[in-house]
């Protein structure tokens, strides 16, 4: 990247949060900053070099604050949560790329992505992808 470093904040420090801080932070161009309600989960992945934050992200201010000056925000909250967090974040005027796979239609995001001027990618993450490869394989047996 020439020098410049990324800010990419990770909403969420879980199982598939905690696999892509630790991927992103391995990369020297990167700085990373995991935010999660859980204190022990932030500070765990504080060991491979991101940054660690407590917050309840279900109150639309720690949103705002979490991402603010980012230049990458990767939501991977609870499904249940992934919505509201998304809105939140673009509220914000920060690009973010979701992992949530929330239950509501992603399409009524649209209007807030292009006003906000940023991109909005949703459904990122390895089912579907890898699983709907095994399951066509498997029906073409």
């Amino acid at each position: 990247m020439g020098g410049a470093t990324l800010k990419i904040v990770v909403l969420g420090g879980g199982r598939v949060g905690g696999a892509i801080v630790r991927d992103l932070a391995a990369e020297d161009d990167f700085s990373v900053l995991v935010v999660d309600v859980d204190p022990v989960a932030a500070e765990r992945l504080t060991e491979y070099g991101a940054d660690g934050v407590a917050a309840d992200l279900s109150h639309p201010d720690n949103v705002a604050k979490a991402v603010e000056g980012a230049d990458l925000v990767i939501g991977a909250v609870p499904g249940f949560m992934g919505y509201k967090t998304v809105e939140r974040v673009l509220a914000a005027g920060r690009p973010i790329v979701d992992i949530s796979f929330f239950p509501e239609d992603a399409f009524g995001l649209q209007e807030a992505a292009a006003e906000a001027g940023v991109p909005c990618l949703v459904d990122c993450g390895v089912a579907p992808g890898l699983s709907n490869a095994v399951l066509g394989r498997m029906e073409a047996h």
